[in-house]
C-alpha cells in the first residue's frame, strides 16, 4: 500500500511541470488584459492603446486596456503585482513605476513583485517657460533664474512627481535656488507657467506641443540626450554642457512576478514585432516618443538601476512623503 501511494505521489509531482509547460505552450487561450495605472488620455494610456490590438493579433488572441488610476499609480500597479502570474494580466507603465515607491510607501516592491517584459519607447520632455520670459535660450534662462534667486519658481504636477524630481536634479546641476510650486496635475502646472505665476516647468511634448505651437509655451531645452524631431533647433540640456542630465519618460511592459519565462519570451517576441512596424513607429514618434526596445533582462536592470538612483535623490533632499 505504501509503495502504491509513493508511486502515485511521484507521478503527480511529475505531472505538475508537464501541465504547466502545456499551459505555457497553449498561451494565450483567452483575452489579455493590459492594465494602465493612469487615466485615459495620459501618455502610458496612449501608448497602450497604440499597441494593444497589434499585440493581440501577434499573440492570436484579443487584448484590451483597463485603466486603474489612483494613489500616484499605486492602485493599478498593486493590482498587477497581486494578479495571477498566468500571462493574462500585463501592465503598461512608465518610469513612475520606480519613482512612486522611491517617494512613498507602496504595498508592492517595484522590482521583486514584477517580471519585466521590455522597454518599448522613450518620451522626450522639455524645459518650458511662458511668453513673458525674456530668455531666448537655455543659457539665458539659467542666468535669469540665478538672478531671481529665491524668487525663482518651478511648477510640477505635484509633490513627489517625476518632473519635480527631474527639476531638483536640474537645479543641483545648475546651482539655482528655485522654489517648488506644486499643481494639481500637469495641466495646472503648465497653466501656471503660461500665466506667468511660475518661471518654468518640465513637461512632456505630447501634452505641450499644442501650446508650444501657439506660442503659449516656449521650449528652452530638451531633457533627453537625443532631441526629438518635434522640436527642431531646440538643443538638449546635455548639449548645453550638462552631459549627465539625460531624463525622459520610458515606457515598458510588466507582468506579475513568477510569470513563467516561456510566457515572458512569447509576449516579448510579439511585442518586438509590433514595435518594428513602420506605421506604429510613425504613430509613436508623432506623440513625441521614439521606439526603443530592450530585452527582459535589460529592462529589469534599467528598473533596478533607476529605483536605486531615485531613492538616493529622495533621501538626499528629504522628499519621502510618508516617513
Amino acid at each position: 500500500m505504501k509503495t502504491w501511494k509513493l508511486g502515485c505521489l511521484a507521478a503527480a509531482c511529475l505531472c505538475v511541470p508537464f501541465v504547466a509547460a502545456a499551459a505555457d505552450d497553449n498561451y494565450p487561450e483567452r483575452p489579455i488584459r493590459l492594465v494602465v495605472p493612469y487615466t485615459p488620455g495620459t501618455s502610458p494610456d496612449t501608448m497602450a492603446r497604440l499597441i494593444v490590438d497589434r499585440l493581440g493579433a501577434e499573440l492570436g488572441q484579443s487584448a484590451f486596456v483597463e485603466n486603474r488610476p489612483g494613489a500616484a499609480t499605486a492602485i493599478g500597479t498593486n493590482s498587477v503585482a497581486k494578479a495571477e502570474p498566468d500571462g493574462y494580466t500585463l501592465m503598461v507603465s512608465i518610469n513612475s513605476h520606480v519613482i512612486t515607491p522611491a517617494t512613498r510607501k507602496t504595498p508592492y516592491d517595484p522590482i521583486k513583485d514584477f517580471a519585466f517584459i521590455g522597454q518599448i519607447a522613450f518620451g522626450q520632455l522639455a524645459i518650458l517657460t511662458g511668453p513673458s520670459t525674456k530668455a531666448k535660450n537655455f543659457p539665458e534662462l539659467v542666468e535669469e533664474l540665478k538672478q531671481l534667486g529665491d524668487n525663482a519658481t518651478y511648477s510640477s504636477p505635484g509633490m513627489g512627481s517625476t518632473t519635480q524630481l527631474y527639476s531638483i536634479v536640474l537645479q543641483d546641476m545648475l546651482g539655482t535656488n528655485m522654489r517648488h510650486i506644486p499643481g494639481s496635475g500637469m495641466g495646472s502646472a503648465m497653466m501656471d507657467v503660461m500665466q506667468g505665476h511660475t518661471n518654468m516647468v518640465i513637461g512632456g511634448l505630447d501634452q505641450a506641443m499644442a501650446n508650444i505651437q501657439s506660442g503659449k509655451l516656449k521650449p528652452m531645452a530638451q531633457t533627453g540626450k537625443q532631441p526629438s524631431k518635434l522640436l527642431p533647433g531646440v538643443k538638449s540640456v546635455a548639449q548645453y554642457g550638462y552631459p549627465e542630465f539625460d531624463f525622459g519618460v520610458w515606457v515598458g511592459m510588466y507582468a506579475p512576478a513568477k510569470t513563467s519565462p516561456a510566457i515572458i519570451r512569447k509576449v516579448h517576441a510579439a511585442l518586438q514585432k509590433v514595435m518594428a512596424s513602420p506605421e506604429l513607429r510613425a504613430a509613436v514618434e508623432n506623440k513625441g516618443y521614439d521606439v526603443i526596445t530592450s530585452t527582459p533582462e535589460e529592462f529589469a536592470e534599467l528598473n533596478r538601476k533607476e529605483f536605486e538612483y531615485w531613492k538616493s535623490v529622495v533621501q538626499k533632499h528629504g522628499l519621502m512623503l510618508d516617513k
